[in-house]
């Protein structure tokens, strides 16, 4: 076998080349063929050349791609991507979870103190009750209804 990196031979049953230590990954081996075919010798060559610079690529491909998840996954600093890393994200989104929760019961507070939506409400309540009677409105509709009328009446005060 051939080093990916390098393209020095690689000892049998190595796990990094002993030249530039970079992880063994097997590559396609040279086509050995006869003497004396010229041509056939050209193209193997130029097969054996061509098949070991698309391996070299691959290989710096997914260590550069190696490097990139561990630059965005590594969050604690440890060089690798383990638990520990998934405990630190699974806190920041529980962190941002409850500050967006925070901020949805303040908006909520918030509106509840606007005289249009009391008003609103105030009416769908009117609404509701005087609507329970009558089988073909119902208490929903009257709801609606009755919200609309205190809307309606917060914007045409003067």
């Amino acid at each position: 076998m051939l080093c990916s990196s390098c393209g020095e031979g690689l000892l049998d049953g190595a796990k990094f080349c002993a030249h530039c230590g970079v992880q063994a990954v097997a590559v396609m081996q040279p086509i050995q063929e006869p003497t004396g075919k010229s041509e056939k010798s050209s193209l193997r060559a130029a097969y054996n050349s061509a098949g070991q610079a698309v391996s070299r690529t691959a290989n710096v491909a997914k260590n550069i791609g190696g490097m990139v998840a561990t630059q965005i996954g590594d969050l604690n600093g440890d060089g690798k991507i383990d638990a520990e890393d998934f405990k630190i994200a699974a806190a920041k989104a529980k962190q941002l979870a409850s500050a967006a929760c925070d901020e949805t019961v303040k908006l909520g507070k918030s509106t509840l103190q606007s005289d249009l939506v009391k008003e609103a409400a105030a009416g769908a309540a009117v609404g509701a009750v005087i609507a329970v009677p009558v089988p073909v409105i119902g208490p929903a509709t009257g709801a609606v209804v009755g919200a609309s009328l205190g809307a309606y009446k917060h914007f045409t005060k003067k």
